[in-house]
């Protein structure tokens, strides 16, 4: 496969980013990645995905103090807060899997950068694809049926957010606004007035759980995943699921009990 790919498309934000030296070598026009350039962008992702999940860790207490007093000015606020820190944390960790040593070619990154064009279930699903071709696995159904069942709990469990982030991130943070901010998105505006802390960890579990699955496809190709793919798999999809049927009431109640059992709202409200 390919060992260096030269970047020649840029956006006027990539341009104005290049001028000013801020643009990764990866981004630059007409310069190539290499496999040091891929390196350096996956320690980078590191750091990156490291610090936003400190983030979104300490943004879920707020969250949680939040909610034990009631105060819902503060919930709002803080879960699309959550929100956004989660769509920042899931661009970074996608592209640090992607990046990681001995795993994707250098080719293989930008068709799944491509992918990414139309939305990250499209680019985790060619991320997929690729991995499932590192297999020695040639002969019978192991790779069709591998990728089905893949795709399947893509398509079923893996949020985009890019949906939340343009508006989130453009000021739409209650009511959301069509492409052209003509009109007013009543199906998105009601979606983000629904958002709760429970809904965004579940995303992230989800984002979390398939991040795990194809780095166990590109680091272990002909060892585990191959021996305990589909249980692997069914593992993952009871994980997500599990997430995703959490409530908003039962996250509560967990806070509330865990308090008394714990005497920690005592103990938040003592004199220093």
């Amino acid at each position: 496969m390919a060992e260096a790919l030269i970047f020649d498309q840029k956006s006027r934000f990539d341009s104005g980013l290049s001028r000013v030296g801020l643009l990764p070598l990866s981004r630059q026009p007409g310069v190539i990645m290499d496999q040091a350039a891929k390196l350096a962008v996956f320690r980078a992702q590191v750091l990156n995905a490291r610090s936003l999940k400190t983030a979104l860790r300490q943004v879920h207490r707020c969250v949680n103090d939040a909610l034990r007093s009631n105060d819902q000015a503060r919930v709002s606020a803080f879960t699309k807060t959550y929100a956004l820190l989660f769509c920042s944390w899931a661009e970074a960790n996608f592209s640090k899997i992607i990046h990681t040593p001995y795993g994707f070619e250098i080719d293989e990154i930008a068709q799944i950068q491509v992918a990414k064009g139309e939305g990250i279930a499209t680019a985790w699903k060619k991320a997929v694809e690729l991995g499932l071709r590192h297999l020695d696995a040639k002969r019978g159904n192991f790779q069709p049926n591998t990728k089905q069942k893949l795709f399947g709990v893509i398509e079923r469990h893996v949020f985009d957010p890019s949906l939340f982030r343009n508006k989130l991130a453009h000021g739409q943070w209650s009511v959301a606004l069509n492409r052209k901010n003509d009109s007013v998105e009543a199906e998105r505006t009601a979606q983000i007035a629904a958002l709760t802390v429970v809904q965004v960890s579940s995303w992230i579990r989800g984002h979390e759980l398939m991040a795990e699955a194809v780095e166990a496809l590109i680091e272990s190709p002909r060892k585990a995943f191959m021996r305990d793919w589909y249980q692997y798999v069914v593992d993952l999809e009871a994980s997500i699921i599990a997430a995703e049927q959490r409530t908003l009431e039962q996250h509560v109640q967990n806070l509330l009990e865990k308090d008394a059992r714990t005497g920690a709202k005592a103990k938040r409200h003592a004199p220093n």
